[in-house]
């Protein structure tokens, strides 16, 4: 389920003052040319785009090689509601897929709620 720009739908986990961290293991060795999750940014509601999302790749579930990481090119100011999908694209075989993505922080300064733990909304990882 993707989510939409309303954080209140149910279609999004929301972690506070956290990172995110999953592994999908898709059952065997498949070759995937992109992996990919959609984030929520809602400044107002104290959620914002994660800081950056790292992929890694893993034969075995146990030893994991960096894919990419993508770092938020997205203004943390920017008033209003946005999903924006953070993807790498690549030409590998791999059975495991590990994503990593790094909660802002804390509210900034010029922020209402400054200094209160912020929200990371993500939806779905997608591979193919």
């Amino acid at each position: 389920l993707k989510g939409s720009n309303n954080f209140r739908t149910g279609s999004w986990q929301g972690y506070q003052g956290q990172d995110v961290e999953a592994i999908v293991d898709l059952g065997r060795i498949e070759e995937i040319s992109t992996v990919s999750a959609g984030f929520l940014q809602d400044n107002r509601s104290w959620i914002w785009f994660p800081e950056r999302v790292t992929f890694y790749t893993s034969a075995d579930g146990k030893t994991f090689t960096l894919l990419k990481t993508i770092k938020n090119d997205f203004s943390t100011r920017q008033e209003g509601s946005f999903i924006k999908e953070f993807a790498a694209k690549t030409k590998i075989s791999t059975r495991y897929i590990k994503m990593i993505a790094k909660n802002f922080g804390v509210c900034p300064d010029w922020h209402l709620g400054a200094g209160g733990r912020s929200w990371l909304f993500i939806d779905e990882i997608t591979i193919e």
